[in-house]
């Protein structure tokens, strides 16, 4: 029997954390074949090791592209040059090496979901979101930001909920752990210019949509200092350069490769990261400035409006 998903992992100094990635994967209870795809870019502390020892555990599973050089480093989009043009099967799953899954029938719900209704496309679910030594900080969703009442109603439903391209827009970060979907649709992401998570799941909903299992199935890792999210925080201008420009444009580019058929809800999106932006930097007048300062929950706003007065209340008690 061949496999009929992929699970596509990139490995760079994860040396802490890939055991547990790679077994809990390994080791999922389907009635389906899958393989598992590694691309390891060329690690400096012990994933190398790791991997090799796994891909001898589960020969029959995995399959490694081993780069004797780092790819990153050099621009090259691993995902884009390596990762998506090795996938072979119908379906498609992601699990950086540093996340990991915690449900044993993870694949076979998702797999059988996608099976039973051909017009999705793609699908998530709910994670723990967990430290660097694993431990729990909190659930993944509710994620509750925006005052986007229907959409946070929808993911609070017991059974989940089918959501359009405007609302993964609206929804904007999903935990990249969490996704299957359909290889086929996956493909045109080979024509933009980059592979961020942001994209692969605009372009492989399209034409579809995506359906929210309220499970908890995966964990996802944060404040590691080597992901791109840890890496944006060190410099107000990684985090224009690699955030704010970066997430713009791709959103710039669905819109143009679906014909501005999401236009403005997209561009309604980019005034939300750009608040996001000036978030990151204490910046209330800039959170202002955009425009979508009053779609923030009533807690948000008066979260930064409080934090914007303190200099001032200090400054004062100093003078007393």
């Amino acid at each position: 029997m061949s496999a009929v998903v992929t699970v596509c992992i990139l490995s760079f100094n994860h040396e802490k954390w890939l055991r547990e990635c790679l077994e809990n994967i390994c080791t999922q209870k389907t009635d389906h074949e899958f393989s598992v795809l590694i691309h390891e870019d060329c690690s400096t502390d012990g994933s190398r090791a790791i991997v090799e020892e796994y891909e001898k555990k589960y020969p029959d599973k995995i399959k490694v592209i081993y780069q004797p050089e780092n790819q990153y480093s050099k621009g090259i989009n691993v995902v884009q040059r390596y990762v998506i043009p090795a996938i072979e099967t119908e379906y498609f799953a992601i699990c950086e090496g540093d996340d990991y899954w915690c449900d044993p029938n993870k694949l076979q719900k998702q797999i059988d979901y996608l099976e039973g209704h051909k017009d999705c496309n793609l699908c998530f679910h709910n994670a723990n979101v967990v430290d660097t030594d694993g431990n729990f900080i909190k659930t993944f969703y509710p994620r509750k930001m925006w005052n986007d009442k229907a959409l946070f109603k929808s993911l609070e439903q017991p059974g989940g909920a089918d959501l359009s391209v405007e609302d993964l827009i609206k929804l904007d970060f999903t935990p990249t752990a969490s996704i299957v979907g359909r290889t086929a649709n996956l493909r045109p992401l080979l024509d933009f210019s980059t592979s961020l998570d942001l994209v692969v799941r605009l372009v492989t909903t399209y034409d579809g949509y995506a359906h929210y299992f309220n499970e908890i199935m995966s964990a996802y890792r944060t404040n590691n200092p080597n992901s791109a999210s840890g890496s944006i925080r060190t410099s107000p201008e990684k985090l224009k350069k690699n955030f704010l420009d970066r997430h713009s444009g791709l959103l710039r580019e669905f819109d143009e490769y679906t014909k501005g058929k999401y236009h403005d809800v997209i561009e309604h999106q980019i005034k939300r990261k750009e608040l996001i932006y000036y978030q990151h930097l204490n910046d209330l007048k800039g959170m202002k400035a955009t425009g979508v300062f009053r779609e923030l929950l009533p807690y948000e706003k008066l979260k930064y409006e409080i934090k914007d007065k303190i200099p001032s209340i200090t400054k004062l008690k100093k003078r007393r």
